[in-house]
């Protein structure tokens, strides 16, 4: 597909992605998600990345068929492939290979038999992906945003860092294999398998590991309560371990990485699979995690500002929505909070949310570090799973027995750094002027079509400039139409009331911002 073709192709997705966005009903959800899901269908790369992050764990939508529906390339194509990556005669290694059943996004699968008679699975990587994989980065810009907003107040650049970091990661088969052995010897929970690497059969775009089978997660829910109460058992302590103990969470939960079995004695077995896509998480931010599950179970005081500070949010955006944190990091780690059975069916996380930050949600969620979008993927995954098996299970037990105690002590005892003075105690009200404005709006119309909405808190229009896309920024200056500084006093000498901030038309956009 040329770059032409590519653009076009990447742009109709964003056009459709946010078409379901703005679906009112469920049938024209429906139909705007079968209309985005055509559009995946010949999709690889950073394309059907996206798609498969839109399809999650759910197995009953259209999305969900990218997981295997995507044609792989016929072994004629790929065997030439094995043979350079390797620098072998393919076959010296493989007495058979098979044709590859289902494609993924960087690459495709094939079931082989070495010559010493194992059984193994091929990964191999598509030739001119890795080109393929930066032209469609360079492209994203062209894509309307999947969220509510692209920039503003956003840290765009950190979050395309981690994507390239992330897509780079991916792409060198070496790196996933030593991430893949090392997760496996980190985090060992009984009943789960991660399958072996053949390290003597390996190159940045051909893995070889043991060959695995299983049912998929839509498959077992015949299963007895008590073998799905164990499968359940085993996902979220292989969350719990790799977060609190290695540090390093399997960051790809759709459902084609993951297979359930029983052995021939009936023990459950889950085997997670395609290391890839694996979340580091710095000691500071899953200690600090810990601790404050750990002060909210114990009814111990803890300041929660500092606590998500430590874990890589902005405290300076955070402390602008200070009053609701303590409720928020309750309703967030409910299911750990109590020595009990947990019914997701009860959690409301969502309503929890929209009752306690209102249209502040996305300040939140903008104030947390890049890396929070593949947590948070990873957690979602995970409560999909676990609500598609419908059971419930005691989530501090089995955190408890996740945890050593070595590092339950060093959460314990992990450090806070302490916050700026006028940061230490602020509230929602605290430093607000009488009759100020609640919130901050800006509306981006092209072509007579909203295409960014946002809310922030009132007080962030103090440093509007700050949260003003750069380019937008340059263009009001060369203009010379606006004096962002004069607005600025403005502002203060008004005490934030509600009322225009400014609107600027460049010839393609029109930008509205207003308080109120």
């Amino acid at each position: 597909m040329n770059f032409g073709k590519k653009a076009l192709q990447v742009a109709k997705i964003g056009l459709a992605a946010r078409r379901i966005a703005k679906a009112r009903t469920a049938s024209d959800k429906s139909q705007a998600r079968e209309a985005l899901a055509a559009l995946f269908a010949d999709a690889k790369g950073v394309t059907m990345k996206v798609g498969q992050l839109l399809a999650g764990q759910s197995a009953d939508n259209e999305f969900a068929e990218l997981v295997t529906s995507i044609e792989p390339l016929p072994l004629s194509q790929i065997r030439p492939l094995i043979g350079e990556s390797l620098d072998r005669d393919v076959d010296e290694i493989f007495s058979d290979i098979e044709e590859s059943r289902a494609a993924a996004s960087l690459g495709q699968v094939h079931k082989a038999y070495l010559t010493d008679g194992r059984e193994v699975a091929v990964k191999v990587r598509y030739p001119g992906i890795a080109d393929a994989v930066n032209a469609e980065l360079k492209l994203a810009g062209l894509m309307p945003g999947l969220g509510p907003v692209k920039k503003w107040g956003f840290d765009l650049d950190g979050y395309k860092t981690s994507l390239k970091t992330n897509m780079d990661r991916e792409l060198d088969y070496v790196s996933e294999a030593a991430r893949q052995q090392d997760f496996a010897s980190r985090v060992q929970v009984p009943g789960l398998i991660v399958p072996g690497v053949v390290d003597e059969i390996l190159s940045d775009g051909v893995l070889v590991q043991d060959w695995q089978s299983g049912l998929r997660l839509s498959d077992i829910s015949g299963w007895v309560e008590k073998d799905r109460k164990e499968v359940a058992r085993i996902l979220l302590g292989t969350l719990l371990t790799s977060l609190f103990e290695a540090g390093r969470v399997h960051g790809d939960p759709h459902p084609g990485n993951t297979y359930f079995r029983k052995t021939s004695r009936g023990e459950v077995e889950v085997v997670l699979m395609d290391f890839g896509c694996i979340v580091d998480v710095e000691d500071s931010a899953r200690l600090s995690l810990l601790k404050l599950i750990m002060a909210l179970r114990s009814g111990q005081s803890v300041n929660v500002l500092q606590v998500f500070a430590a874990m890589g949010f902005e405290a300076e955006k955070l402390a602008l929505i200070a009053e609701p944190l303590a409720a928020v990091a309750n309703a967030l780690l409910q299911p750990f909070l109590k020595d009990e059975e947990f019914d997701l069916a009860t959690w409301d996380l969502k309503d929890r949310f929209e009752a306690l930050l209102g249209e502040n949600r996305w300040w939140f969620r903008s104030a947390g570090p890049p890396t929070l979008l593949l947590l948070l993927r990873a957690f979602q995954g995970l409560v999909q799973q676990l609500e598609q098996l419908q059971v419930k299970i005691n989530w501090w037990q089995i955190l408890d027995s996740s945890v050593s105690p070595e590092t339950r002590t060093l959460a314990v005892n992990v450090p806070l750094s302490p916050l700026p003075p006028e940061m230490a105690n602020l509230t929602m009200t605290t430093n607000t002027p009488s009759g100020a404005a609640e919130h901050l709006r800006v509306v981006v119309i092209r072509d007579g079509e909203k295409v960014v909405e946002i809310t922030m808190p009132g007080r962030a229009a103090r440093n509007i400039q700050n949260l003003m896309p750069e380019d937008v920024l340059e263009q009001i200056t060369a203009a010379g139409e606006i004096d962002m500084k004069a607005i600025r006093q403005r502002l203060e000498d008004t005490g934030l009331r509600p009322q225009e901030v400014f609107e600027f038309d460049n010839g393609e956009k029109q930008y509205r911002v207003w308080l109120e």
